[in-house]
Protein backbone atom coordinates (compact mmCIF):
# COMPACT_ATOMS: atom_id res chain seq x y z
CA UNK A 1 0.00 0.00 0.00
CA UNK A 2 2.96 2.13 1.08
CA UNK A 3 4.40 1.76 -2.48
CA UNK A 4 1.04 2.63 -4.51
CA UNK A 5 0.77 5.85 -2.17
CA UNK A 6 4.70 6.92 -3.04
CA UNK A 7 4.00 6.16 -6.76
CA UNK A 8 0.65 7.99 -6.88
CA UNK A 9 2.67 10.96 -4.99
CA UNK A 10 5.62 10.73 -7.81
CA UNK A 11 2.96 10.85 -10.89
CA UNK A 12 1.17 14.02 -9.09
CA UNK A 13 4.64 15.44 -8.52
CA UNK A 14 5.89 15.33 -12.08
CA UNK A 15 2.31 16.53 -13.32
CA UNK A 16 2.47 19.67 -11.47
CA UNK A 17 6.33 20.09 -12.43
CA UNK A 18 5.06 19.88 -16.24
CA UNK A 19 2.42 22.55 -15.35
CA UNK A 20 4.62 25.41 -15.86
CA UNK A 21 5.81 24.15 -19.36
CA UNK A 22 4.55 26.53 -21.81
CA UNK A 23 7.31 26.75 -24.65
CA UNK A 24 8.17 24.31 -26.99
CA UNK A 25 11.96 22.86 -27.09
CA UNK A 26 14.58 22.78 -29.84
CA UNK A 27 13.85 20.32 -31.98
CA UNK A 28 16.00 17.51 -32.39
CA UNK A 29 17.72 15.29 -35.52
CA UNK A 30 14.91 12.75 -36.54
CA UNK A 31 16.12 9.12 -36.04
CA UNK A 32 15.38 5.81 -38.02
CA UNK A 33 13.59 3.10 -36.66
CA UNK A 34 15.85 0.47 -36.55
CA UNK A 35 18.07 2.51 -34.37
CA UNK A 36 18.12 1.42 -30.67
CA UNK A 37 18.72 3.22 -27.06
CA UNK A 38 19.10 1.79 -23.43
CA UNK A 39 15.48 1.19 -22.20
CA UNK A 40 16.01 3.68 -19.61
CA UNK A 41 16.67 6.56 -21.79
CA UNK A 42 14.86 9.62 -20.11
CA UNK A 43 15.77 12.28 -22.74
CA UNK A 44 14.28 13.82 -25.31
CA UNK A 45 13.65 11.62 -28.53
CA UNK A 46 12.31 12.99 -31.78
CA UNK A 47 9.13 12.32 -32.68
CA UNK A 48 8.64 14.03 -36.22
CA UNK A 49 5.60 11.83 -37.73
CA UNK A 50 5.56 13.77 -41.00
CA UNK A 51 9.03 11.42 -41.75
CA UNK A 52 10.60 10.44 -38.82
CA UNK A 53 12.85 7.92 -39.93
CA UNK A 54 14.86 9.01 -43.08
CA UNK A 55 17.36 6.24 -44.18
CA UNK A 56 19.85 9.57 -44.45
CA UNK A 57 19.08 9.77 -40.27
CA UNK A 58 21.08 7.16 -39.68
CA UNK A 59 24.27 7.01 -37.92
CA UNK A 60 27.75 5.57 -39.41
CA UNK A 61 27.85 2.28 -40.09
CA UNK A 62 24.07 1.51 -38.85
CA UNK A 63 21.92 -0.74 -41.67
CA UNK A 64 19.65 1.42 -43.61
CA UNK A 65 16.44 0.56 -42.70
CA UNK A 66 14.33 -0.63 -45.64
CA UNK A 67 10.53 0.51 -45.53
CA UNK A 68 7.79 -1.85 -44.93
CA UNK A 69 4.97 0.14 -45.51
CA UNK A 70 4.28 4.09 -47.03
CA UNK A 71 5.99 6.39 -44.95
CA UNK A 72 4.17 8.84 -42.98
CA UNK A 73 4.77 11.80 -45.38
CA UNK A 74 3.72 9.76 -48.20
CA UNK A 75 0.30 8.79 -46.33
CA UNK A 76 -0.50 12.63 -45.52
CA UNK A 77 0.09 13.58 -48.92
CA UNK A 78 -2.45 11.17 -49.85
CA UNK A 79 -4.96 12.84 -47.99
CA UNK A 80 -6.95 14.56 -50.55
CA UNK A 81 -7.19 18.64 -49.75
CA UNK A 82 -10.95 18.63 -49.13
CA UNK A 83 -10.32 16.35 -46.17
CA UNK A 84 -7.86 18.19 -44.50
CA UNK A 85 -9.45 19.07 -41.17
CA UNK A 86 -6.49 20.18 -39.14
CA UNK A 87 -2.63 20.74 -39.55
CA UNK A 88 -0.55 19.84 -36.37
CA UNK A 89 2.65 18.76 -35.67
CA UNK A 90 4.75 17.40 -32.48
CA UNK A 91 7.50 17.85 -30.79
CA UNK A 92 10.26 15.91 -29.18
CA UNK A 93 9.49 12.83 -26.89
CA UNK A 94 10.56 13.66 -23.37
CA UNK A 95 10.80 10.33 -20.78
CA UNK A 96 10.17 7.31 -23.39
CA UNK A 97 13.00 5.14 -25.54
CA UNK A 98 13.43 5.40 -29.07
CA UNK A 99 12.33 1.75 -28.98
CA UNK A 100 8.90 3.15 -27.17
CA UNK A 101 8.74 5.98 -29.74
CA UNK A 102 8.91 4.36 -32.89
CA UNK A 103 5.59 2.49 -32.78
CA UNK A 104 3.99 5.72 -31.47
CA UNK A 105 5.19 7.88 -33.97
CA UNK A 106 4.43 5.12 -36.66
CA UNK A 107 0.88 4.85 -35.14
CA UNK A 108 0.24 8.70 -34.50
CA UNK A 109 0.72 9.10 -38.37
CA UNK A 110 -1.93 6.86 -38.85
CA UNK A 111 -4.33 7.88 -36.99
CA UNK A 112 -4.06 11.40 -37.80
CA UNK A 113 -4.56 10.28 -41.61
CA UNK A 114 -7.76 8.67 -40.39
CA UNK A 115 -8.76 11.99 -38.32
CA UNK A 116 -7.92 14.10 -41.48
CA UNK A 117 -5.32 15.86 -39.72
CA UNK A 118 -2.15 16.58 -41.73
CA UNK A 119 1.37 16.39 -39.68
CA UNK A 120 3.30 19.24 -40.62
CA UNK A 121 7.33 18.44 -39.78
CA UNK A 122 8.04 19.80 -36.21
CA UNK A 123 10.22 22.61 -37.61
CA UNK A 124 7.46 23.95 -39.53
CA UNK A 125 6.27 27.61 -38.00
CA UNK A 126 2.53 26.59 -39.07
CA UNK A 127 0.06 24.36 -38.03
CA UNK A 128 -3.04 24.70 -35.56
CA UNK A 129 -1.43 23.36 -33.00
CA UNK A 130 1.48 21.63 -31.54
CA UNK A 131 1.72 18.40 -29.33
CA UNK A 132 4.63 17.86 -26.63
CA UNK A 133 4.35 14.75 -24.90
CA UNK A 134 5.94 13.59 -21.42
CA UNK A 135 5.76 10.08 -20.42
CA UNK A 136 7.13 7.88 -17.23
CA UNK A 137 6.81 4.16 -16.79
CA UNK A 138 6.79 1.88 -13.76
CA UNK A 139 6.85 -1.46 -12.31
CA UNK A 140 4.13 -2.40 -9.52
CA UNK A 141 2.80 -6.02 -7.75
CA UNK A 142 3.51 -7.59 -11.28
CA UNK A 143 2.10 -4.97 -13.73
CA UNK A 144 3.80 -2.14 -15.50
CA UNK A 145 2.44 0.98 -16.35
CA UNK A 146 3.30 3.59 -18.88
CA UNK A 147 2.26 7.06 -18.02
CA UNK A 148 1.43 10.03 -20.80
CA UNK A 149 0.92 13.64 -20.93
CA UNK A 150 0.23 15.75 -24.00
CA UNK A 151 0.89 19.69 -23.62
CA UNK A 152 -1.39 20.91 -26.90
CA UNK A 153 0.34 24.53 -27.32
CA UNK A 154 -0.46 27.18 -30.40
CA UNK A 155 1.95 27.86 -32.52
CA UNK A 156 3.61 30.50 -30.65
CA UNK A 157 4.24 28.18 -27.85
CA UNK A 158 1.64 29.14 -25.39
CA UNK A 159 -0.05 25.93 -23.53
CA UNK A 160 -3.81 25.26 -24.59
CA UNK A 161 -5.14 22.46 -22.94
CA UNK A 162 -3.56 19.04 -21.91
CA UNK A 163 -4.37 15.48 -22.24
CA UNK A 164 -3.10 12.52 -20.18
CA UNK A 165 -3.77 8.94 -19.42
CA UNK A 166 -2.07 5.43 -18.53
CA UNK A 167 -2.06 1.73 -20.10
CA UNK A 168 -1.74 -0.83 -17.71
CA UNK A 169 0.00 -4.60 -18.29
CA UNK A 170 1.52 -7.76 -17.12
CA UNK A 171 5.13 -6.13 -16.80
CA UNK A 172 8.47 -7.96 -16.09
CA UNK A 173 10.86 -7.08 -12.90
CA UNK A 174 13.46 -4.57 -13.86
CA UNK A 175 13.64 -1.18 -16.24
CA UNK A 176 9.98 -0.79 -16.45
CA UNK A 177 10.44 0.05 -20.51
CA UNK A 178 12.26 -3.13 -21.23
CA UNK A 179 8.72 -4.84 -21.33
CA UNK A 180 6.43 -2.22 -22.94
CA UNK A 181 4.88 -3.81 -26.17
CA UNK A 182 4.31 -2.00 -29.08
CA UNK A 183 0.64 -1.92 -28.74
CA UNK A 184 0.86 -0.26 -25.79
CA UNK A 185 2.22 2.70 -27.11
CA UNK A 186 -0.16 2.35 -30.76
CA UNK A 187 -3.16 2.25 -28.04
CA UNK A 188 -1.72 5.76 -26.71
CA UNK A 189 -1.40 6.97 -29.67
CA UNK A 190 -4.84 6.18 -30.99
CA UNK A 191 -6.68 7.79 -27.83
CA UNK A 192 -3.72 10.87 -27.70
CA UNK A 193 -5.42 11.85 -31.01
CA UNK A 194 -9.02 10.72 -30.30
CA UNK A 195 -8.90 13.21 -27.08
CA UNK A 196 -7.65 15.46 -29.69
CA UNK A 197 -10.35 16.31 -31.81
CA UNK A 198 -12.42 15.83 -29.37
CA UNK A 199 -11.09 18.86 -27.57
CA UNK A 200 -11.17 20.54 -30.96
CA UNK A 201 -14.86 19.37 -31.88
CA UNK A 202 -13.34 18.12 -35.15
Amino acid sequence: MMQRIKMIGLLGALAMALAGCTSTEQTLQPIPGDQSAPAGNAGSVPLDATDPFPPSASPAGAPQATPQQPSPAQAQAALPAGQVRGQIRFMPVIGAPVNAVTPLSRQLAVEARNRGLAILSASDPGGDHVLKGYFSADNFDGQTTVYYVWDILDPAGTRLTRVQGQETFAGAPGDPWASVPADVMQRIATRTLSDYVAWRGL
